[in-house]
């Protein structure tokens, strides 16, 4: 009996030995719950862009690590502060965005259906004057489960694009045989339009070419700090004789928002094209 006693202690301390290893490796499966591009990691997915409507939809999208086994109750808020902490040290100067300017649920329930969840941000651009806006949404509680606390805060914010908007356009081209230089004009042509001059990010627009937006030809405009360059994208470049798009001259009135244009290029036939084309802002 006495040989037995020690070999039934080494087979329960082996016992007890792979239990506790087998839990030290065990998962944990407990939802953690978080927005998807949430904390500043996530920040340049979050920029607001508006066209040339006064209102856009935002799509928040918040998602959990696994399947809930039951319902959720999710409690979002704006917590200015966190704009506030961003600012600070990012050494940004975001201003806070009006109440009036957005809205949105700030309650959900979550369903054992799905890990992602879809909250609508309905955002006004009317409410809003030309400063860079933030709107840190914050996921405040998240009933029986757990909150990701570095992803709790989605960081929405604007960029006053300054060139944005619907304009009227009047482009005047005149063709020619050959160079503009010694040629002879074979053709003029006036075309008049309304134009919508699209935001593509925080300083780049981008706005139909001439009369010839619906064969993919787009000038791309950039205004940063006073200066207003204007190129044309690889649609319009790819179009004509290699190297020859110029920009002859272009200018935007920052108060008026008026835009003027002239450009010149050659066919594949080596013919040039002289284009000026002026927008007036509507709206």
């Amino acid at each position: 009996m006495r040989f037995f006693k020690p070999v039934i202690a080494a087979a329960a301390l082996m016992i007890a030995f792979a239990s506790c290893k087998k839990d030290s490796n065990s998962i944990d499966t407990t939802p953690n719950f978080y927005f998807v591009n949430g904390g500043p990691a996530g920040f340049d997915d979050n920029l607001i862009l508006f066209p040339s409507a006064d209102t856009l939809t935002f799509n928040m999208i918040i998602s959990s690590t696994y399947l809930p086994s039951k319902e959720v109750t999710i409690m979002l808020s704006v917590e200015d502060s966190s704009r506030q902490y961003y600012n600070s040290v990012h050494f940004t100067n975001y201003q806070q965005m009006p109440s009036t300017a957005y809205s949105f649920q700030t309650s959900i329930t979550a369903t054992t259906e799905s890990v992602y969840d879809t909250i609508p941000v309905k955002l006004n651009k009317q409410f809003l004057g030309g400063e860079d806006y933030m709107l840190p949404v914050v996921i405040t509680s998240i009933s029986q489960y757990k909150l990701d606390t570095s992803r709790r805060v989605l960081y929405l914010h604007t960029s006053g694009n300054k060139l944005a908007g619907i304009y009227a356009s009047t482009s005047f081209k005149t063709s020619y045989d050959g160079d503009a230089a010694g040629g002879t004009i074979s053709d003029t042509a006036t075309t008049k339009l309304i134009k919508n001059l699209a935001p593509v990010s925080s300083t780049q627009s981008q706005l139909d070419y001439a009369e010839l937006g619906s064969n993919g030809w787009k000038y791309l405009l950039t205004y940063t700090n006073g200066t207003f360059i204007v190129g044309v994208n690889d649609v319009a470049k790819n179009s004509v004789q290699p190297g020859s798009f110029t920009i002859i001259t272009s200018t935007f009135n920052p108060l008026t928002k008026d835009i003027y244009i002239k450009s010149s290029y050659k066919n594949l036939s080596g013919d040039e094209r002289i284009v000026e084309e002026s927008l007036t802002l509507q709206k």
